[in-house]
């Protein structure tokens, strides 16, 4: 999808970090924008600043776990502006813990709005890229959705979920419609508002086991030697524009884990 200027662009968890740095991009591009968050206060403050730029920007509060919610995004999108073109199913959140202690809750929020977020954006708009000349669809994973640490079970689940969600969508779409476009997302350390080390809600850092306690440490200390949000948005729109499947922004030790999880599945004996 080579020309951006003109078309329309949905970007989901809008508010803060790679959302808010995606609107950017796009609005920089001459892209008009639906731009949705469920934490309003935040939302407004992207689409204010987006405006400043002299975008054109609707707002639409939106809890990506609730697909009608998503579906009335998608119908705002379209009564607005008359298309769709991008959709950003970037939504994210986190918790720590061990897999066993994290309370159900927290599994079902952390899924909910990382896995089924996606799920429900890709079922709201993709029916509407299908009748665009060309379009693209860009599904936020993380390095986490294609190698794994402890004490982030929910999210790592609901990441690799995400990476095989979009390489499905992504066969479906060569098949059916490979005019339309599949990006996942797959960002290392980035400087925003997600944090996978946060402990527990209502919890402290001494809340944590140890090893816990030791890698949220070094999360906080190293929080702000990621990559900036601004950066993980040129290359996710150099991706779309060039019709790339996978975005890896500071991912620079991401090949090693992957060849060690390959040689240990390539190793394993067959019967």
């Amino acid at each position: 999808m080579r020309e951006l200027a003109g078309r329309i662009a949905v970007v989901t968890g809008a508010g803060s970090g790679i959302g808010r740095a995606l609107a950017g991009g796009f609005a920089a591009r001459g892209m008009a924008l639906a731009l949705a968050d469920v934490d309003e206060p935040a939302l407004a403050e992207t689409a204010r600043r987006i405006r400043a730029s002299g975008a054109d920007v609707l707002e639409v509060p939106t809890d990506v776990r609730d697909p009608e919610a998503v579906d009335r995004l998608a119908a705002r999108t379209v009564a607005e502006y008359g298309a769709v073109h991008v959709v950003c199913n970037n939504a994210g959140v986190s918790r720590m813990g061990r897999s066993w202690d994290i309370p159900l809750a927290e599994w079902h929020w952390v899924l909910e709005v990382n896995m089924w977020g996606v799920v429900h954006g890709v079922r709201s708009f993709v029916p509407h890229l299908l009748e665009q000349p060309e379009a693209h669809v860009v599904n936020t994973s993380s390095i986490g959705g294609l190698v794994s640490a402890p004490f982030i079970a929910p999210y790592t689940a609901a990441k690799h979920a995400v990476v095989g969600l979009s390489k499905s969508l992504r066969l479906e779409l060569a098949d059916r419609a490979p005019h339309v476009g599949v990006t996942v997302l797959c960002p290392g350390a980035v400087v925003s508002a997600i944090d996978p080390n946060t402990p527990r809600e209502g919890d402290g850092p001494e809340s944590l086991p140890p090893e816990a306690r030791k890698l949220a440490e070094h999360a906080r200390r190293t929080k702000h030697d990621g990559m900036a949000p601004e950066q993980v948005a040129e290359m996710t729109l150099e991706a779309i524009r060039e019709n790339r499947f996978y975005a890896l922004p500071n991912a620079d030790k991401l090949i090693p884990l992957l060849r060690a999880d390959h040689d240990e599945v390539l190793g394993a004996p067959l019967r």
